[in-house]
């Protein structure tokens, strides 16, 4: 009799009871994820190419020579190995990350969070080269990239589809939205400890978070761009205004990516967010799935990529509006990869007077030229 009474008592007393301990899992799930991550890396590693290779210009100018490749401008901070330096940042980001929440779901016996949002963050690969064809976007061919003319997928780009950026979208997106979450835990505990249950934060948790995350991400991602631009391992060939550097290789949009690119971070965010009783977004909407009764980790890696997507289409949208309607007619000169065709789709670098054998690249279309 006491023990049928003790809910009620529980509930009398306003406290909230605990959820049921999660019961352990096998760990073979844990084995075969990762054991098809590493499979899918070394395909892309053991297939990956340095250099130009199909796009390689007939008669390579360039006033510099930067780690024996022809460049038209001297490298950034007078340092020519900027492209192992972003890579050891995306293969190392990403594989600490996994590590660590790999490491939680195997003393855990089930599937931590983390790793849930950063296998989606990672899935958000599959979107790359959209976005680098429709922001104008070149790599610097020295990374270790797809091969163009392997996959009509990654031949969308304007030069190559770095093997890395699978792991910089986990470290970008994950890591980032990781520290906006700390600020917003920190403040939201602050505000809490002073005006309790009506504190602002605590009453409108999603809100707060998105504007915190916002506030403390959007710096960092925009300057992760900037380097990017001025170490030229990456650059905005046609950008829409306003720019910080218009007209220069590593010309920077003001407002364009700042509000578009983030989204996905914020997204980000989303998922990382575990109500009062340790429940996710994703994780809910997942147990509503049939294919969870059979599939329960893959249903919810599955949803929370689903979430990231439809905010990176938002993003793609809105980029692809700029490229359509002809605003991206900032060229970037000189084109920086001397030894590599002019990507130049619109024909504005051969207006320019731009030097080099110049190409369209694949998917060459547009509403209205710049």
């Amino acid at each position: 009799m006491a023990i049928a009474q003790e809910p009620q008592r529980v509930a009398e007393l306003g406290i909230a009871a605990r959820p049921p301990a999660a019961v352990p899992q096998s760990r073979r799930w844990l084995v075969v994820a990762f054991a098809v991550l590493a499979g899918l890396l070394a395909l892309m590693l053991a297939t990956a190419e340095t250099g130009p290779g199909e796009l390689r210009a007939p008669a390579p100018g360039g006033a510099h020579l930067v780690d024996g490749y022809p460049r038209a401008n001297a490298p950034f901070l007078g340092f020519a190995h900027w492209p192992i330096v972003w890579q050891i940042i995306g293969f190392g980001g990403g594989a600490i990350l996994l590590a660590v929440y790999g490491r939680r779901s195997w003393r855990d016996r089930r599937m931590h969070n983390g790793l849930c949002v950063v296998f989606a963050t990672g899935g958000m690969f599959l979107f790359d080269p959209i976005y680098n064809w429709l922001g104008y976007f070149p790599t610097d061919p020295r990374f270790l990239h797809i091969p163009h003319g392997v996959l009509p997928w990654s031949d969308l780009a304007p030069t190559f589809e770095p093997v890395f950026f699978f792991p910089l979208y986990m470290l970008w997106l994950t890591g980032f939205a990781l520290l906006g979450r700390a600020v917003w835990k920190r403040l939201r505990a602050r505000g809490q400890a002073k005006r309790g249950a009506a504190s602002w934060m605590y009453r409108h948790p999603l809100a707060s978070l998105l504007i915190v995350s916002k506030l403390v991400t959007a710096p960092l991602d925009w300057g992760g761009f900037r380097l990017g631009a001025l170490s030229e391992g990456f650059i905005f060939s046609q950008a829409p205004g306003p720019l910080i550097g218009g007209g220069g290789t590593s010309q920077m949009q003001l407002l364009w990516e700042p509000l578009l690119f983030p989204l996905t971070i914020l997204a980000t965010s989303l998922l990382l967010y575990e109500d009062d009783e340790g429940r996710t977004i994703h994780g809910r909407v997942a147990r509503r799935m049939r294919s969870f009764r059979s599939f329960p980790r893959l249903t919810e890696v599955g949803i929370a990529w689903s979430i990231l997507a439809l905010s990176y289409s938002v993003c793609l949208l809105g980029m692809a509006a700029l490229r359509f309607t002809g605003q991206s007619d900032t060229v970037a000169r000189p084109w920086p990869y001397s030894d590599t065709k002019v990507y130049d789709p619109d024909g504005l670098y051969e207006k320019a007077g731009q030097p080099g054998v110049k190409r369209t690249g694949a998917a060459n279309w547009d509403l209205i030229r710049p």
